[in-house]
């Protein structure tokens, strides 16, 4: 079931990309919150570190997504709303899945468990493919979770993954 809605949300940012898109340039610190609003507040959300990162308006949905990019490298993160219950171990297994049915990418094996800044636990694992490579992170709580892809040309991910580490370890997901 969160295989499904991933692969639904993941169309709607082709069709924004489709209308039009752009770059919005980030400041250092700019904090940005996805997912359906809730009171005002949309639930999950993260910060950048520093200068330099782009939005990118047209494959991004503020509903679903947020793509960013620098130096080549790219990070999308999405929001997952499952039908029952999740977990990390589930979302993992879904992703895996779905990186697999692309063909162009594939997730080492054995994710390692990760922890954000305000205690939110899940797994991350490498990512590689076609001349690029990169980290994968998923992000559950009962109701909502989270998946995160950063990749690049092996020197521009290696240059900025302290930065794409802690992009990740900001990620908030809301009770």
């Amino acid at each position: 079931m969160a295989l499904t809605l991933l692969v639904l949300g993941a169309g709607l940012p082709l069709l924004d990309h489709a209308l039009g898109g752009g770059l919005m340039v980030l400041p250092a610190g700019a904090r940005l919150s996805v997912g359906t609003e809730r009171d005002g507040v949309r639930p999950v959300s993260f910060s950048v570190p520093s200068a330099g990162w782009r939005l990118r308006k047209g494959r991004s949905s503020l509903g679903t997504n947020a793509a960013l990019t620098r130096d080549d490298v790219a990070l999308n993160l999405n929001v997952v709303v499952p039908l029952g219950t999740l977990d990390a171990g589930a979302l993992w297994d879904g992703l895996q899945r779905i990186v697999a049915a692309g063909g162009t990418a594939r997730l080492g094996s054995g994710p390692a468990p990760i922890t954000t800044s305000e205690g939110l636990t899940g797994l991350t694992g490498a990512l590689s493919g076609r001349g690029r490579i990169g980290t994968a992170s998923v992000f559950a709580r009962d109701t909502l979770g989270a998946t995160v892809t950063a990749s690049g040309r092996p020197a521009a991910y290696r240059r900025l993954a302290a930065q794409i580490e802690a992009i990740v370890r900001t990620i908030r997901i809301a009770p």
